[in-house]
């Protein structure tokens, strides 16, 4: 059974899918932080690397661990000292990036119910 009509969609399909590989690798390395940078950011290091070696690194490279993203490759940390993405790369972090402006939580309903309780209650 043949079906040349999805040859066509296939090839498509594929073309998207490398086109935007290729697209956001320009822009995630065009949005990466310039090695001198310090302060707040995002530390991104390769998925599957453990938390403990990831802490490590962090603290060899006088960043200060802020907390753990939902992904357990990406940490928020901090630095006063100039050249703190330099050295995240020094220790094996991908890429240095700013912080989100806000915190993605896949919550639902119960964060929207905690934030009007919150709201009636005061803290």
């Amino acid at each position: 059974m043949r079906w040349p009509g999805h040859r066509l969609a296939i090839g498509l399909f594929l073309s998207v899918i490398v086109l935007w590989i290729a697209v956001m690798a320009i822009l995630m390395r065009q949005a990466s932080l310039p090695p001198e940078a310090s302060g707040p950011m995002l530390a991104v290091f390769e998925p599957g690397t453990p938390p403990e070696a990831i802490f490590a690194k962090l603290t060899i490279a006088g960043a200060r661990p802020i907390r753990e993203t939902a992904f357990g490759f990406i940490w928020v940390v901090a630095g006063d000292e100039p050249g703190l993405a330099g050295r995240l790369a020094g220790q094996g972090a991908i890429g240095a990036y700013r912080e989100l402006p806000l915190n993605p939580t896949i919550a639902g309903c119960f964060a929207l119910a905690d934030a009007k309780i919150a709201a009636y209650t005061g803290p």
